[in-house]
């Protein structure tokens, strides 16, 4: 009876112990995301490009080799995010609307 008693306390601290620690580990590193955009600029298509209403301080010009594509690191990741150019006039283009998924995405600005 007492070694009945003894593997039923040592059964009952270890599901206890699993329990109470499956969610906590503290030697686990934390998960990062990183996300980015590619905008490729369309015919007629320059300015800064901003995402959420967001300046990002990168231009975009399509008459210019260096700057028709251009890469936007540290974009909001797992969500949906709107893209417009503004000119440097202030004019703002049509809304382009992507949902960011971890690593690299990709979007052609094909018109103004």
């Amino acid at each position: 009876m007492k070694k009945l008693t003894l593997i039923l306390l040592i059964l009952g601290a270890l599901v206890l112990l699993n329990g109470c620690c499956m969610n906590c580990c503290p030697t686990c590193p934390p998960v990062t995301q990183t996300c980015s955009l590619e905008v490729t600029a369309g015919y007629w298509v320059w300015g800064e490009v901003y995402i959420n209403d967001q300046p990002t301080g990168k231009k975009i010009d399509y008459s210019i080799p260096g700057m028709k594509t251009i890469i936007i690191n540290n974009v909001p990741c797992n969500q949906q995010v709107s893209v417009v150019i503004v000119d440097p006039c202030g004019y703002r283009s049509h809304t382009e609307w992507i949902f960011i998924n971890p690593g690299l995405n990709v979007l052609n600005f094909a018109y103004w």
